[in-house]
């Protein structure tokens, strides 16, 4: 079962989308624009496994809507299907070629709608609720982290840099990659004065040291690596 949120501001239509896709057994919740998105995903309840997403919403479109999340180191990841009632070949290479994940015209069919959803959710691998190494576990889906059973209280950027490193346990990232994957900077100016900085003050909340690491090593001239569980 996954959660599935809807942008769409035509109640009838909201209703029926939000029918056929609780068909399939998934949870959902209808958002009406792009300021209710945005309010919701501010809660900090986590975020969805599949956004389905209208165009043509109040005040901010659903174009806008899409470059935002998919610009968003957090966001970025949730796949993303437009429907809309823009038809045109240009609408839909817009949307497709700003991350979508699928392009569906209103009117729709319910069993395409519902297959077009499954298929987009097959796609995109199930998140695991948690990444255990021992002594450092990473929730995943409350964004909480603990070391030795005691919860670190993280900045959402130290989280995304741990959460980085956590699913390349044992292999040296480089300060480029983390700037580029998670700050979204294209910019190699100031890759190791940013990352250092916010590597340093993760470590002292671990309770780490880049002389012992525990958690964290440095790879000299390149980055860094997770080193948590692994055997000496």
């Amino acid at each position: 079962m996954s959660t599935i949120w809807i942008v769409e501001d035509d109640a009838k239509i909201a209703l029926l989308i939000d029918m056929t896709v609780r068909k399939l057994g998934h949870d959902t919740l209808c958002l009406s624009d792009a300021e209710a998105l945005e309010r919701q995903r501010r809660k900090g309840t986590g975020l969805p496994d599949l956004l389905l997403l209208d165009l043509m919403l109040r005040a901010t479109s659903g174009f806008d809507v899409l470059r935002e999340w998919k610009a968003d180191r957090v966001t970025r990841r949730v796949p993303i299907i437009i429907i809309s009632a823009r038809g045109a070949e240009r609408d839909k290479v817009q949307g497709l070629d700003g991350g979508a994940e699928d392009y569906i015209t209103k009117p729709f069919g319910v069993r395409e709608l519902q297959a077009r959803v499954q298929a987009a959710l097959r796609r995109v691998p199930a998140a695991p609720p948690q990444l255990d190494f021992g002594a450092l576990v990473l929730q995943t889906e409350s964004r909480e982290t603990l070391v030795d059973g005691r919860r670190v209280d993280l900045t959402a950027m130290e989280y995304e840099l741990l959460l980085y490193l956590a699913r390349r346990p044992g292999t040296a990232v480089t300060r480029q990659e983390l700037l580029r994957e998670v700050w979204g900077y294209n910019s190699q100016d100031d890759a190791s004065r940013t990352v250092d900085s916010h590597v340093k003050t993760l470590r002292l909340k671990l309770g780490d040291t880049a002389d012992t690491p525990r958690f964290i090593q440095t790879v000299r001239g390149t980055g860094y690596r997770l080193i948590a569980g692994e055997k000496p």
